[in-house]
């Protein structure tokens, strides 16, 4: 199993290819200069058997569009989104036009749903119910392989967190992908305590509110975790047979 956080700026793009199964989780910015379909294209894709939308902002789904228009998918799923917040914004618009074009169906997911895909478990821990803002109803995934496993968050937030913790969901997990692009707004100590990650992933670059923040990199040192970042490391690839792991980075650091 191999898992690529791709190099995107403060946005989200992370596709992972498990023994013969492809997925990606969310498409990064529309303004980026990574081509999400080009680097996918470079892994000699044909065909992605699970694409998942955490929420619909754009720096998650700014290229979704032109990934459906050029892979063939087999599942598609979001979470459920309360009505008075669906986005009405053209790149929204844009990427439903495209699943409607391709007859794609999309399968809304909620915390407790559980499937495989090949040797990979998947649950689903998130959104535990609706919330007030998109952060909030992001998907958040935990993904099995033999005795790793890792947590993808989206960008939800310190209230997904704790009802995550209190509802007892497992938690535990060998990666975590940071929330937010290490924002102050996830990460929580408890949260942090209960994933107990021996890699933390930040996906973030340049951004006029100078993510990450000090703080919730310092938490998650403090923890015990390694931390890689994007805007540092480049794209991170971790690989995996399901007893350890290895990171690779696109820039070496002194």
């Amino acid at each position: 199993m191999c898992v690529h956080f791709l190099d995107v700026g403060k946005a989200d793009c992370i596709y992972i290819k498990c023994e013969n199964k492809n997925i990606l989780i969310d498409a990064a910015d529309k303004d980026v200069s990574n081509s999400v379909v080009e680097y996918l294209c470079r892994q000699n894709i044909n065909k992605l058997d699970l694409v998942v939308v955490t929420h619909p902002h754009r720096d998650h789904i700014g290229q979704m569009e032109d990934v459906v228009n050029n892979f063939k998918i087999d599942n598609f799923i979001m979470s459920e989104i309360p009505l008075e917040i669906i986005p009405t914004s053209i790149t929204y618009k844009k990427m439903l036009e495209s699943i409607k074009n391709k007859n794609l169906k999309i399968k809304l997911v909620h915390s407790g749903e559980k499937f495989t895909l090949g040797n990979l478990k998947i649950d689903i821990l998130g959104p535990y119910k609706q919330y007030d803002n998109l952060n909030n109803n992001s998907v958040v995934m935990r993904l099995e392989y033999g005795n790793e496993s890792f947590i993808f968050t989206g960008d939800a937030e310190k209230e997904a967190e704790k009802d995550m913790i209190q509802n007892n969901l497992n938690l535990k997990a060998s990666v975590l992908k940071v929330g937010h692009h290490g924002s102050s707004t996830s990460t929580t100590k408890n949260f942090l305590k209960k994933v107990n990650p021996q890699f933390s992933i930040v996906s973030v670059g340049k951004d006029r509110n100078k993510l990450p923040k000090e703080n919730i990199i310092k938490r998650i040192k403090k923890s015990g975790s390694d931390v890689y970042r994007t805007d540092i490391y480049g794209t991170i690839i971790l690989k995996t047979n399901g007893d350890g792991i290895d990171i690779s980075t696109e820039r070496r650091i002194a």
